[in-house]
């Protein structure tokens, strides 16, 4: 695509990684697309969820100096003995208050970029990929929700000869994700809970569309991904079932992401509860889950 082209394709982001190791093969440039179709309850980026930018705030940062009152024009903001209170209902994200926190408490998490802007930095790190055999990884949230702006980052890495990955749950149509994957060097395939109840009750919909475009994934170059909450997605009975959908399907990489805890205080800045409670587990649980998949003959690894 030229210049101009990718000038035209608009999208928001949340955050762009320029040093990840953990999204794809190499050093990569790693761009979090704002917008998903699921609510997962363990969702390590819950600021990611809605499509457009939204009010992030971290409390431990604030000093309840006030200068966010005078600058707010809608009245989001109110500092009362000592404590700051929010009423996110009026909140546009314009960005006055966070542009008047002197301590970073405040930031605005979704900006507009252009796919030439994110191409142009994406050329800028060519060495890098090169050393390391690494490239670009676009995900999200859910890069399926912006597929115009997702496709014109992965045609414009492509024609500066960078490698590139998508990371996606598949819960879109298969026009949508098949075009993304046509351009894509490495499919990165979400894959939570086999079980269509289970699903909907943990990530608030059908998982339908999911299997099925995974069947359809087959004979590119994709890696399941299993992201391991105790308890839920972690069970023999769950990851069972992966295992066989995946053989029935003709996939055989799967990569076992442990569970994160670190994804609760996210649900803070947005003043969100966090809807688990429970701990990472240990590299003896973990290692037998990895035993499994590879006595199933799945090429696995603990991401």
């Amino acid at each position: 695509m030229s210049r101009d082209e990718l000038d035209g394709v608009r999208g928001t982001l949340f955050d762009l990684d320029t040093f990840a190791i953990h999204d794809g093969p190499g050093i990569r440039m790693t761009v979090y697309l704002k917008g998903c179709p699921l609510a997962c309850a363990w969702c390590h980026s819950p600021e990611s969820q809605r499509p457009e930018p939204q009010l992030v705030f971290v409390r431990d940062r604030c000093i309840a100096c006030g200068a966010c009152v005078g600058a707010c024009a809608q009245g989001v903001h109110s500092i009362s003995q000592g404590e700051h209170a929010l009423d996110r209902d009026r909140c546009r994200a314009c960005g006055a208050c966070a542009a008047a926190c002197p301590t970073g408490a405040l930031s605005i998490k979704g900006y507009e970029a252009t796919a030439a802007e994110v191409v142009a930095r994406a050329a800028r790190m060519k060495p890098f990929f090169a050393h390391s055999g690494g490239g670009v990884t676009l995900t999200g949230g859910e890069v399926t929700m912006q597929p115009a702006f997702a496709h014109a980052i992965l045609a414009g890495c492509r024609d500066e000869g960078i490698h590139t990955a998508i990371e996606t749950c598949g819960a879109c149509s298969w026009p949508v994700l098949e075009r993304l994957a046509d351009a894509a060097d490495l499919i990165l395939y979400d894959i939570k809970l086999a079980d269509e109840a289970a699903h909907r009750r943990w990530t608030g919909q059908s998982n339908r569309r999911i299997l099925e475009n995974a069947a359809r994934l087959a004979g590119r170059n994709v890696q399941v991904r299993v992201p391991l909450i105790p308890g839920i997605t972690d069970t023999e009975e769950n990851l069972g079932a992966i295992v066989a959908l995946m053989r029935a399907a003709g996939l055989r990489s799967v990569a076992l992401l442990p569970y994160n805890e670190a994804s609760a205080a996210k649900y803070e800045w947005l003043d969100r509860p966090y809807p688990l409670a429970t701990e990472r587990q240990t590299p003896a649980q973990l290692e037998a889950m990895l035993a499994m998949a590879r006595r199933e003959g799945l090429e696995a690894e603990l991401g």
